[in-house]
């Protein structure tokens, strides 16, 4: 009885080791083999991160950022991808505040991003880009106008113009079309956008022969403005450059003619925002800035892009908008170009793409710094909206 119970149980344990055998040699292969190809499936995804102001004072252009990315994004996945690759978007809100966008920077690295779409700031993109240069991740802004916001390395680009070139704009506009000799400004010196606009706007405008009779500032967020102005008044200008965001801007123009100062209001590309309107009332009448498009240009590829933006959004794409649209464009172009999604290949092919046909330029190119050159509309507050008066090529 014993002996049997003992040949019973060698039984089982060969049966046991056999099966024990058997998995180690060959039944683990096939859940390895398929989780490998699963593995290989979800590699073809490019991450893509968004640093954008989504709550703040410039929360209307974090909007259209997010917006025209999104759109961006799902027409070239739908069409399949890059290179067969989808593009996987991690968006992240720096609230416009520097120390914001570097620590969602970091955040967006640690995701493993390999491209950001950001910051809309120069304050924000100046912050971020050192982060985004060290781990040599690709950063477009679409927005930040500040000449050094790409002086953190050749990983950094920007879409859209500089300030030395927007600011010279603006100056002659001032001196040669307007005939502007005594300048005022009003600037927000909390913000790199504001202070290097403001200061090309002053250097070419005093090249020309105007004086700049009274230099303001203030910072960003301020709802009172009345004791600049009144120091401006006093110097009897003849225009105000007012090279700001809109928030600001519009309380300054109601301001300004409250305390009778009824001249005319210069700005630049961070008024283009329908809130100027709402904030500023009739105030905003008149008023003129530079800008990087217009969403009345007659291209077909500026109507097209305007069209699936109001259907999608229900509301007039403004330069944000079209600025982080070409932003995305302009990386698949580069991966396209570059033939891999590497980061150095990738990079490499986006210092070289050259006349580009994109909704802010019919031709658009990098210089040497991976700024954009490009023209710049001019457009004027009338009855309520930006009405196109002139384009002004680099």
């Amino acid at each position: 009885m014993r002996i049997k119970k003992v040949i019973r149980g060698l039984a089982v344990l060969s049966v046991v080791s056999l099966l024990v055998f058997l998995a180690g040699c060959g039944g683990g292969e096939k859940p390895q083999s398929s989780g490998g190809a699963q593995q290989k499936q979800e590699e073809k995804v490019i991450k893509m991160g968004v640093l954008a102001p989504l709550t703040g004072n410039i929360a209307t252009f974090g909007q259209e950022q997010k917006n025209a990315v999104e759109m961006r994004v799902k027409e070239i996945n739908d069409a399949g991808g890059i290179l067969g690759y989808k593009i996987k978007l991690f968006v992240e809100d720096d609230e416009n505040k520097p120390e914001m966008a570097a620590t969602v920077t970091q955040k967006l690295i640690n995701e493993g991003v390999s491209v950001i779409i950001g910051g809309m700031s120069s304050s924000s993109t100046m912050s971020a880009a050192p982060i985004a240069q060290r781990a040599k991740v690709l950063m477009i802004s679409p927005w930040s106008t500040n000449p050094k916001a790409t002086s953190a390395g050749n990983y950094i680009f920007r879409a859209c113009f500089s300030d030395d070139f927007q600011g010279a704009v603006q100056a002659r506009y001032a001196v040669e079309k307007l005939g502007a000799k005594r300048i005022a400004q009003l600037l927000d010196v909390s913000n790199d956008g504001s202070k290097g606009q403001g200061e090309v706007f002053q250097k070419v405008a005093k090249e020309l022969g105007a004086e700049m009779v009274a230099v303001e500032s203030f910072s960003g967020g301020d709802k009172d403005f009345k004791a600049q102005l009144t120091k401006i008044k006093g110097q009897n200008p003849q225009l105000l450059d007012l090279p700001s965001y809109y928030a600001e801007d519009a309380l300054i123009a109601k301001q300004a003619r409250e305390l009778g100062l009824n001249i005319p209001l210069l700005g630049g590309d961070g008024n283009d925002s329908a809130d100027l309107f709402t904030i500023g009332g009739s105030a905003i009448e008149g008023f003129v800035i530079t800008n990087h498009y217009s969403s009345d240009d007659p291209r077909p590829e500026v109507q097209e892009f305007r069209k699936k933006y109001e259907s999608t959004y229900k509301a007039v794409p403004g330069a944000g908008a079209a600025l982080s649209y070409d932003a995305v464009t302009l990386y698949k172009l580069a991966v396209e170009k570059a033939g891999v999604v590497e980061n150095e290949k990738v990079r490499d092919a986006l210092e070289g793409l050259k006349d580009v046909n994109l909704i802010t330029a019919p031709k658009f190119s990098f210089d040497a710094n991976r700024n954009g050159v490009k023209g710049a509309a001019i457009l004027e507050a009338k009855g309520g909206k930006w009405v196109f008066k002139d384009y002004v090529n680099p």
